[in-house]
């Protein structure tokens, strides 16, 4: 079993202590100061002052983010597959 750490962060006006695996950790604090740049961007953007509002925007935010991602993802990789049809086409047509 892996050694897991403690990672203490504040998101919002929230505390958290959390235990990760030491791998995770620079990936937690990064998320931390993204997120808390986002709320900071919407109390200044919007004039929302609530942090549950604020962690509700920020939340929509990224989970739209990451929906556009997966789909990008998804057109990359379908490219790449028929890329490589292409390729492997071509290279039969050169072997026979």
């Amino acid at each position: 079993m892996k050694e897991k750490v403690t990672c203490k962060i504040s998101i919002g006006v929230h505390d958290f202590s959390l235990q990760v695996g030491p791998e995770e950790e620079e990936y937690v604090r990064k998320a931390k100061t993204l997120i808390n740049e986002r709320i900071d961007y919407y109390r200044t953007h919007t004039g929302i002052h609530d942090p549950d509002r604020l962690l509700a925007l920020v939340s929509l935010d990224y989970v739209v983010d990451n929906l556009k991602f997966n789909d990008n993802l998804t057109e990359v990789k379908e490219t790449v597959m028929a890329k490589i049809g292409e390729i492997e086409t071509l290279a039969d047509r050169v072997v026979n």
